[in-house]
């Protein structure tokens, strides 16, 4: 490859062929750099499985559920003729299964569908690739949303098992996301070579939108966790452990994504013949986020969840209080049986009557918009209606109802 590259230099006219093979120039032709390597990608040569599987397990641990949940991976080396452990996936020396324990990964795109189209229709909730049965994220303006992204990595470019997404195609995305609000922010982890190029001068900082990548412009990425008995390989890389230890030791409710940060800085090195060799973590866009935001916010359901059961725990008890008050309130009125009022199933004759009490509750009491739950408290007011005798029996209910409710009733209460 070296020998046929270097004939391929040497034959272009009007260009150093010594500075094309081994200069640094910066890079800002991106037309020109885009079409060459997408060439080369489809006409030359086309381009860590176990780290995504340990991320999925992480944040199913941490309570997120499937349903919010979408794993894009080649899926050919749990079964691999060269897996010494059919079906066991390892990430770590020594470590548990990551591709089956304690949840079976999902294989929402696999072999060729994982491409950069895929990823990015995914991503943006891509209505064509649902309608082909493909899970996508189907976000909107309140939904934060979190993209862990690995693979090998040059110059503003990441690669897919046969093909190569561009730092402008997924820039352009992100910019396109949040104007047709579909979140309301974004957190972008990226581990690869070169992963600082995706975002330096072309993710801006005003759209919501936080990213952390393994590596600056121009660094490589480092393998870690050599495994050279059974599995002869490497099994995990230094930037997704170090992000993923931390997720499994700290209190993610407490942790802000800055701290998470930090963290990773620090860790994302490893020693190599004798020296300590560092990955530079960077961090892009709105760093406002990582300042506010914990990391629970993005990986762990259990904030949410502990939320909604206080609104459930409140939501019962306001319905039980209403359940208290049309109690009492029946059982004040004269001349009815409040057995049939509160249980009975009589046919709606007396509309007059049923109308000026429904009217009354509505504005006196709870508005029915705004408190469904009270629909079906409406019955009464017809078994209420049904045992009277006549209009000024009505007008008792109606003055007895707009007394109860201004001594007990929230009109602007929300039961539900």
């Amino acid at each position: 490859m070296d020998k046929q590259i270097e004939e391929y230099v040497n034959e272009l006219p009007a260009i150093d062929a010594n500075i094309a093979l081994n200069g640094k120039l910066e890079l800002n032709n991106r037309d020109c750099y885009i079409q060459l390597v997408d060439t080369f990608n489809h006409k030359c040569y086309a381009l860590s499985q176990a780290d995504v599987y340990h991320a999925y397990q992480v944040v199913r641990k941490h309570g997120i559920p499937d349903e919010n949940i979408v794993v894009m991976h080649y899926d050919d080396i749990a079964y691999h003729k060269q897996n010494p452990t059919p079906g066991v996936v390892i990430n770590r020396v020594n470590g548990t299964d990551v591709y089956k324990t304690p949840n079976e990964v999902p294989k929402h795109y696999t072999g060729d569908e994982v491409t950069p189209e895929n990823f990015l229709g995914a991503l943006k909730g891509d209505v064509e690739l649902e309608k082909q049965g493909k899970k996508v994220i189907k976000s909107g303006p309140n939904d934060r949303i979190f993209v862990y992204l690995e693979d090998h990595g040059a110059e503003e470019v990441v690669l897919f098992p046969h093909d190569v997404l561009h730092s402008l195609e997924l820039n352009a995305v992100l910019k396109k996301m949040h104007m047709d609000n579909k979140f309301s922010q974004l957190v972008f982890y990226l581990n690869a070579c070169e992963a600082g190029s995706m975002f330096e001068k072309l993710l801006p900082g005003d759209i919501n939108v936080y990213a952390v990548t393994a590596t600056k412009p121009g660094e490589t990425g480092w393998y870690a966790e050599k495994e050279w008995g059974t599995y002869k390989t490497w099994l995990a890389t230094y930037f997704t452990i170090v992000w993923l230890d931390d997720c499994e030791i700290s209190d993610l409710t407490k942790e802000l994504l800055s701290t998470q940060y930090e963290y990773i800085k620090e860790h994302n090195n490893l020693t190599m013949e004798g020296e300590l060799v560092f990955q530079h973590a960077q961090q892009y866009g709105d760093l406002s986020i990582a300042a506010k935001q914990h990391v629970s916010d993005y990986l762990d359901d259990a904030e949410q969840i502990s939320r909604y059961v206080t609104e459930l725990e409140g939501l019962l008890s306001r319905r039980k209080l209403m359940d208290k008050q049309i109690e009492e309130y029946v059982n004040e009125l004269p001349a009815i049986d409040a057995n049939i009022a509160l249980n009975g199933k009589l046919e709606l004759n007396n509309r007059d009557c049923y109308q000026k009490l429904v009217d009354t509750f509505n504005q006196k009491c709870y508005t029915l918009s705004q408190n469904t739950y009270a629909l079906n408290k409406l019955k009464i007011f017809v078994n209420i209606c049904e045992q009277m005798r006549d209009s000024s029996d009505a007008d008792i209910a109606v003055n007895r109802l707009i007394q109860h409710c201004n001594r007990n009733a929230k009109p602007i209460e929300r039961i539900v």
